[in-house]
């Protein structure tokens, strides 16, 4: 009889945790959204990353650390359709355009960093598939085009350290 007693309490804890309350109404995590998700910004500062970012900040030398940015950058008429923008707005004319997440990074550079910028006088000589410059420069050059920011460019991140930083030809 003990035991009956036992396993009835233990009996009615089970049916009271398996049983689920008629619920027939959706969570809202559950329904579909009619707008696509944006873009999310990239956090440099974690892991691998290669991304587009404000350059605000950059000084030559050893041990120095650089201030970016973080943007979405996309060419139309792809940023005007993901950010839900009508066709008559002003920044759908543009050939490109960021979305800017406001936020300021430092991150510690390596002290052999690669560092490129597009040549000038001749663009398609120094640029990668994405635009970003591809022929190396000093860390003096690079400070003297790019250092004072913003300016775009292409970040290549390992482990959240600057190894790879490319000036982004805008035209």
């Amino acid at each position: 009889m003990k035991k009956l007693l036992i396993s009835i309490p233990a009996l009615l804890l089970l049916a009271a945790c398996g049983s689920a309350p008629d619920d027939t109404t959706a969570s809202p995590s559950a329904v579909p959204s009619a707008t696509p998700p944006v873009p999310a910004f990239t956090d440099v500062s974690r892991g691998d990353t290669d991304s587009i970012v404000k350059l605000l900040q950059f000084t030559p030398g050893k041990g120095q650390a650089v201030v970016v940015e973080p943007v979405i950058f996309l060419t139309n008429p792809e940023f005007c359709e993901t950010f839900h923008l009508p066709a008559d707005d002003k920044r759908c004319n543009s050939a490109w355009n960021t979305a800017d997440s406001e936020a300021k990074i430092t991150l510690p550079r390596a002290d052999d960093a690669v560092l490129a910028l597009v040549d000038q006088s001749d663009v398609s000589a120094c640029m990668d598939e994405m635009g970003a410059g591809s022929c190396e420069t000093s860390a003096t050059d690079f400070a003297a085009r790019l250092g004072d920011g913003p300016h775009l460019i292409r970040l290549t991140t390992r482990d959240g350290i600057a190894v790879r930083l490319a000036e982004l030809y805008v035209p």
